[in-house]
C-alpha cells in the first residue's frame, strides 16, 4: 500500500513539473480530430471524405501533436541540478515523455474503434490498423522530437524540425512514395491508396525502428544531464 501511495505521490509530483499544457495539447490533437470526424459523419458526410478525415488524424494530427507536446517537457526543471542529486535524469524524462504520450497513444487507440464503427476507415486497413495507422508514425515524430530537443536544448527548435518534416511529407506525398529510400519512412503510408503489400510492411517496420535508434540516441545524450545545467536555451 505505500508503495502504491509512492508511485502515485510521484506521478502527481511529475504532472505538476510539466504542468498542464503538453497534455493538454497532445489529448487536444487527438481529441479534437475524433470531434471533426463524428461531427462530419452525424452531419452526412460522404464516404469518401469520412475515410480521409479518419485517416489524417490517425496517421497525421494525433502523431503530430502528441510529438509536439512530448519534446515540449524538455527543460521544464527550473532545479534541475537538485533532481541529478537524487535520481537518473534520463529516467525522470522519459518518465514525464510518457505521461503525455501513453495517455495520447490511449486516446488515438479509442479514436481508432470509433472511426471503424462508423465506418470511417482508411482505405485499404484491416483490424491491423486499429494500432499499425498511427502508432509507427507517432513513435517515430515522438523520438526525433525528443532527440532533437534534448540534442540542441531547445524544445522550441525541434518543435519547428518536427512540424517541418511532417508539413514536406504531407504535400510531397507522390514524390516521396516514388523514391525507393525516402517511402520506408513516409508517415502516411498507411493512408496512401493503392499501396503494394511489401512497401506497406516495409514502412511500418522502418518506421519504429528509426524511432527507436532515436530513443536510444536521446538515452545516451541525458548521459550527461550537466548540459541542461543553467541552460536558457531549453
Amino acid at each position: 500500500m505505500d508503495v502504491n501511495r509512492s508511485i502515485w505521490a510521484r506521478l502527481r509530483l511529475e504532472l505538476r513539473v510539466i504542468g498542464i499544457a503538453p497534455p493538454v495539447t497532445a489529448l487536444a490533437a487527438t481529441l479534437g480530430g475524433a470531434i471533426l470526424v463524428i461531427g462530419m459523419h452525424a452531419t452526412g458526410a460522404g464516404a469518401e471524405h469520412l475515410d480521409l478525415a479518419a485517416g489524417a488524424v490517425l496517421a497525421g494530427v494525433a502523431p503530430l501533436g502528441t510529438a509536439v507536446a512530448a519534446c515540449s517537457v524538455v527543460g521544464r526543471d527550473s532545479g534541475a541540478e537538485l533532481v541529478m542529486t537524487t535520481t537518473v535524469y534520463r529516467r525522470v524524462l522519459f518518465l514525464r515523455a510518457g505521461l503525455v504520450v501513453v495517455p495520447a497513444a490511449l486516446v488515438t487507440l479509442l479514436d481508432a474503434v470509433v472511426f471503424r464503427a462508423l465506418n470511417a476507415w482508411p482505405m485499404g486497413q484491416g483490424t491491423g490498423g486499429y494500432v499499425l495507422v498511427w502508432a509507427p508514425p507517432m513513435l517515430w515524430l515522438v523520438a526525433l522530437a525528443m532527440l532533437t530537443a534534448i540534442a540542441l536544448r531547445s524544445p522550441a527548435a525541434a518543435s519547428g524540425l518536427i512540424g517541418g518534416l511532417w508539413l514536406a511529407q504531407d504535400l510531397m506525398g507522390p514524390a516521396i512514395r516514388d523514391n525507393t529510400v525516402l517511402r520506408a519512412q513516409y508517415l502516411f503510408m498507411g493512408v496512401a491508396a493503392k499501396v503494394p503489400a511489401h512497401q506497406w510492411t516495409v514502412n511500418r517496420i522502418a518506421l519504429p525502428a528509426v524511432g527507436v535508434v532515436a530513443v536510444i540516441a536521446a538515452g545516451l545524450l541525458l548521459g550527461r544531464p550537466e548540459r541542461f545545467v543553467g541552460s536558457d536555451a531549453v
